[in-house]
């Protein structure tokens, strides 16, 4: 194995399951524990009920329940099984939302020029399939599919909130709303980074290198990503 660093980096990754951009970057860290001494340790949050919370969406109900909806079942999950079971139900999920032919696939190029209310007919018809891929992804890691009535239950909302505001900041007068959020041994939380592909191999340990180093940096107060995106196809770059 190849690393720079002689001692295991902790990684917590705070992630929602219905985001393409985490589901890279998710990715991109699995590559990165086959090539340095990495372990990472994952964190559900809920980008949806963080975004009504400051005011940065105004949703109407059905469309705040089916975006909240995978968030709340992987809480739930949680609180069944353990810290052991978010990893392969959220491979298992992910994999049915975001890789090729998954539920998600194509979604965002295909909603991104239209109005913003035939966007969101478009958004509550590919949301409302989530669960049905919820449901198999369950049944895959040994659960109930009816746990996929959680989707519907504000009771998860709170630990997905306290999960959030777990996040160390160190002071930083910043609020991270979206996701994916890095932290490196218990350091700053950071958003990002946001990935076009998923790099691999030793890419994608160079990569960790650079994303460490100025993770680390006590001067950086802030990372930003500036564009419009559209998210990718998930795939393996070398």
């Amino acid at each position: 194995m190849t690393t720079e660093h002689t001692d295991r980096d902790q990684v917590d990754f705070w992630f929602d399951p219905l985001c393409g951009w985490t589901w890279l970057a998710y990715q991109w860290l699995r590559q990165v524990e086959s090539v340095r001494e990495v372990s990472v340790r994952l964190r559900p949050t809920g980008l949806a009920l963080m975004r009504a919370r400051t005011g940065q969406l105004d949703v109407n109900p059905r469309y705040h329940e089916l975006a909240q909806g995978p968030a709340r079942v992987i809480a739930a999950a949680h609180a069944l099984r353990g810290d052991e079971i978010l990893a392969p139900l959220y491979d298992a999920v992910g994999s049915r939302l975001h890789a090729p032919g998954g539920v998600l696939e194509g979604t965002f190029g295909r909603a991104r020029d239209l109005s913003p209310e035939d966007r969101r007919l478009v958004q509550l018809e590919v949301l409302g399939k989530a669960e049905g891929a919820v449901a198999a992804a369950l049944t895959e890691v040994g659960l109930s599919p009816d746990l996929t009535e959680q989707m519907r239950s504000t009771q998860w909302d709170g630990a997905l909130s306290d999960s959030h505001a777990a996040i160390p900041l160190d002071g930083r007068r910043i609020e991270l709303i979206g996701v994916p959020v890095i932290s490196v041994n218990g350091g700053n939380g950071w958003f990002g980074p946001v990935l076009s592909a998923i790099p691999a191999g030793e890419r994608a340990g160079r990569l960790w290198d650079g994303f460490r180093l100025v993770a680390a940096e006590e001067l950086v107060g802030e990372m930003k990503v500036v564009g419009d995106r559209t998210v990718p196809q998930p795939r393996l770059v070398f």
